[in-house]
């Protein structure tokens, strides 16, 4: 598998998790927990793997470069709300609002990669380049490597 079959997957399961709260009703307060459990594992270790594997790379590249930041802000959004979680009981009447408001920012992130970015990236790399990629990405998940909790712009760039 290259890098984009297995971020297009990630992102498949991702939507399926929230439609599966979507058909909970929102109202079995251990099954929520239980979904946004999955979906924050999901996001952290999907967004970790693209800000290592992915958009480094791509970012190197000038017609992509705007793309990749704004990539990098969409991921920062995210990880800034799923931290919100930590402070909010569950049967907290703005839980399920939150949750909704993250699956919105987080599908709006999926599509501007589907329909945008994954052009570039195989405009980019030939074949090779991705299915390397693409083990790193799935060596990486199945580490389960922590995530870097939101390391700004300026933080990746020092470390290169």
């Amino acid at each position: 598998m290259n890098i984009l079959d297995i971020v297009k997957e990630d992102h498949e399961k991702v939507r399926s998790l929230f439609q599966r709260v979507e058909k909970s009703g929102r109202k079995d307060r251990t099954v929520l927990q239980q979904l946004f459990a999955q979906i924050k594992e999901e996001l952290e270790i999907h967004m970790e793997g693209e800000e290592r594997f992915l958009y480094p790379k791509l970012e190197q590249r000038e017609e992509a470069r705007e793309k990749v930041l704004e990539g990098y802000e969409e991921h920062q959004v995210a990880k800034n709300l799923i931290g919100t979680f930590t402070s909010l009981a569950v049967d907290d009447e703005r839980w399920g609002a939150k949750l909704m408001v993250l699956f919105k920012v987080v599908e709006h992130h999926m599509q501007d990669e589907e329909r945008g970015i994954f052009e570039m990236v195989r405009a980019a790399f030939h074949k090779g380049q991705l299915e390397e990629m693409g083990m790193q990405f799935k060596r990486h998940k199945r580490e389960g490597r922590k995530p870097s909790r939101g390391a700004s712009v300026e933080a990746r760039r020092k470390r290169r």
